[in-house]
């Protein structure tokens, strides 16, 4: 457990850019490449956290949700970043090739009002969320930001309600996964296996990121900035 004085991590003052890989399975060349273009291009401080490490950002007093540990190794790292940023602050990333410095985004996002920045997101980026509200966001998708690269300021309304409702549906989904914890790193509701098996664990792809996350994002969008802060979308498996 980290000592008392991870509470005073502010990631948006201290430029830290947090990334991950949380499973077992090795990372490929792809992978390797793009984490080394985050070390190097830019410019800030990198956190990269994988399955050992992730342990030292649980802080005592907001212990990781109880289903944490029964999640695929893709939701572990949906679960961290919200998490990180709502603790934390600051930068995450994906695995993907990144170009820019991002100590121009840090500079921006200090300077202002606004509560986070991220890079515009691209058509057909919000698949997840349904009904008329997914129509909405979907026809706005110019007015939200992305959630591969971003940048968050720590515990202000948005991120708490972020994880707040991440936590909620993993307290409605906990027993189911007690019973059918994730069987591979990208498990989701209903994936067929190599053998034909069908999967029982409970969570959608985007259950307890993309589902959350966009609504919230367009709900706040009058206090987020858009920036050209997104990674390379290709490339990267």
């Amino acid at each position: 457990m980290p000592t008392n004085s991870f509470n005073n991590i502010d990631g948006v003052n201290s430029n830290i850019i947090f990334c991950m890989w949380t499973g077992l399975n090795g990372m490929s060349a792809q992978r390797i490449n793009a984490l080394w273009s985050i070390f190097n291009n830019t410019h800030c401080p990198v956190v990269f956290i994988n399955h050992i490490s992730y342990k030292n950002w649980e802080l005592k007093a907001y212990p990781f949700h109880e289903g944490f540990k029964y999640l695929s190794e893709t939701h572990k790292s949906d679960y961290l970043r919200c998490y990180l940023m709502h603790h934390f602050g600051g930068g995450y990333t994906d695995l993907k090739l990144t170009q820019n410095s991002w100590i121009p985004f840090f500079e921006n996002i200090r300077c202002s009002s606004n509560v986070a920045l991220g890079y515009q997101e691209i058509p057909g980026g919000i698949p997840h969320v349904s009904g008329p509200l997914g129509d909405e966001i979907r026809a706005n998708y110019k007015s939200v930001i992305g959630l591969c690269s971003f940048i968050f300021k720590r515990n202000t309304p948005l991120t708490r309600k972020w994880y707040d409702e991440t936590h909620l549906v993993l307290d409605a989904k906990l027993e189911e996964l007690r019973a059918n914890s994730a069987k591979h790193p990208q498990d989701q509701f209903g994936a067929v296996f190599e053998d034909g098996v069908i999967s029982k664990y409970p969570l959608r792809w985007a259950q307890i990121l993309g589902e959350i996350f966009h609504p919230i994002i367009y709900e706040n969008r009058s206090v987020i900035i858009q920036d050209n802060i997104a990674p390379i979308f290709h490339s990267y498996r």
